[in-house]
């Protein structure tokens, strides 16, 4: 890829001056049409050291307006960052809908530092890019434009640069690490190309700026973004949404036997006396707090996902769950309806946010999920929308367990009759009238549409490192007991 470019390119300062207002203008008009329209756009710089990607990405931000866009400087990461996986700050990061992200170095920089045996390419650096293809591609399928520059100089330009900014007393890295990699441009060349190749896709190409010179390199950098996004709006406006199926997680869907109930084969008589469950409830829990250090010693982070029927008993299994663990070690994400700033995200962006550092445990009532259930079942996602979020929800699941983390799903399962029971008695119990709303009420008149939504979810998103466990939970105690004894079971089995 970097083979055939011509670095010998040049745009006079008469031509750059014809040029620079015009580009200007344009890429500030599209930068309000993008905005009018909810078009997020992330555009990505990276470079070989002493190429003038500052000053080029400074020439082109001349023409927007800062208050649409915000600049981002990929530094070292954080002792917080470390306990997270790589591309969880980079999610941070990706722009409201309408919103514009530049990176000045991104997560192929960082991919690079963390990930590259510099004795050669290895297993896990090819895993790294195949995660940085479904990021950018999760992000595509949501209507985010992904311009991508790859600013190229020659060695000899490099070592040139070098001495000039000597001389000036110009530091050559802003992040003190990447000074380790300044002269290695030989070592990295083919490396980089291979980078560039395999992440060269559809919806977030690469452009190669030839970056010898300045004016040129300011002129093509505009006029690509400029192209990119009149496609892009152009596209967003007559075309209808496209599935780009050349990037999947191992853990894509392609066809599932829908006709196989797996609510249908729940046991709801089982039940436990109160004596027995007194008694193994308080091992258990004993036994849940002892494995809670063990995890944080050996930095393993665990999710913990309760989804289930409203009235099912999800709060109540999560307080026995944390009755002897160490709040300083976990804490319990209740996820409701989306506020305004997390509908103008990506919808996984707000649970990225939530995710556990290393040796934390983080329990969710009610989760990710809620997008192929409630939106699905209420409309509030279109059908591409929810039927793509299976594959999506795999490859975010599979993203926390590359990194380690232990995840237990539970649906807690009762009956309509029974649900309904629950419901009466929170009725007429002053203190409990607080759960039950009218809404509660709404969704028990779509059971049958609920009941489809769960099983296809159970079907689709039960994998090795994220099984689903359907908890019986028509008896209270028996389901508790059955949800502290699997993540005993669970964290004993992953230590």
């Amino acid at each position: 890829m970097l083979e055939s470019v011509d670095l010998s390119l040049r745009v006079s300062k008469e031509e750059y001056k014809s040029q620079i207002d015009d580009l200007y203008i344009r890429i500030g008009e599209l930068q309000r049409k993008a905005w009018k329209m909810k078009i997020p756009i992330v555009i990505v710089f990276e470079g070989w050291h002493a190429s003038g990607m500052a000053e080029i990405i400074n020439r082109c931000i001349l023409g927007l307006n800062p208050m649409g866009f915000k600049y981002h400087v990929t530094a070292k990461p954080t002792y917080e960052d470390l306990k997270k996986p790589l591309l969880w700050r980079f999610w941070h990061h990706i722009p409201a809908y309408g919103s514009i992200a530049i990176f000045d170095r991104s997560w192929y920089s960082r991919a690079v530092i963390e990930y590259f045996d510099r004795k050669g390419k290895n297993e896990r650096f090819e895993h790294c890019v195949n995660r940085i293809n479904v990021f950018e591609r999760q992000l595509a399928e949501d209507g985010y434009l992904i311009i991508k520059f790859f600013m190229h100089i020659t060695k000899e330009e490099q070592h040139k640069r070098f001495r000039e900014y000597e001389k000036k007393a110009i530091p050559l890295c802003i992040v003190d690490e990447e000074i380790d990699y300044l002269n290695e441009y030989d070592n990295y060349l083919p490396f980089i190309d291979q980078i560039l190749e395999s992440t060269h896709r559809e919806y977030a190409p690469w452009t190669v700026i030839e970056a010898e010179e300045f004016n040129h390199a300011t002129v093509k950098v505009l006029s690509t973004a400029i192209r990119m996004m009149e496609e892009h709006i152009d596209k967003t406006i007559n075309e209808p949404f496209k599935f780009f199926k050349d990037t999947v997680g191992k853990n894509a869907i392609s066809s599932a036997d829908l006709s196989v109930s797996r609510l249908s084969q729940a046991d709801l008589s089982l039940k436990v006396e109160e004596d027995e469950y007194e008694k193994k409830k308080d091992f258990y829990q004993e036994r849940l707090g002892e494995l809670q250090y063990e995890l944080f010693k050996k930095k393993i982070p665990m999710v913990v996902v309760f989804e289930g029927w409203d009235a099912a008993g999800k709060g109540g299994n999560i307080r026995r769950i944390a009755r002897k663990l160490d709040p300083r070690l976990y804490s319990v994400e209740p996820v409701g309806v989306p506020n305004d700033l997390e509908k103008n995200h990506h919808y996984l962006w707000r649970f990225y946010r939530e995710i556990p550092e290393a040796g934390h445990i983080a329990i969710f009532d009610r989760s990710w999920y809620g997008r192929v259930l409630v939106e699905r079942v209420e409309g509030f996602s279109t059908e591409e929308q929810w039927k793509r979020a299976y594959n999506e929800i795999n490859e975010f699941e599979e993203t926390l367990a590359d990194f380690g983390t232990i995840i237990v799903k539970f649906w807690l399962h009762i009956d309509e009759s029974e649900q309904l029971r629950r419901f009466k008695e929170r009725e007429n119990t002053s203190y409990k009238q607080w759960k039950i709303t009218p809404d509660d009420w709404r969704n028990r008149e779509k059971w049958g549409e609920y009941s489809e939504a769960v099983d296809e979810m159970l079907l689709k998103t039960h994998t090795a490192h994220a099984p689903w466990t359907i908890v019986e939970a028509n008896d209270k105690r028996y389901a508790r007991l059955k949800s502290l004894k699997t993540l005993v079971e669970t964290i004993e089995k992953e230590l």
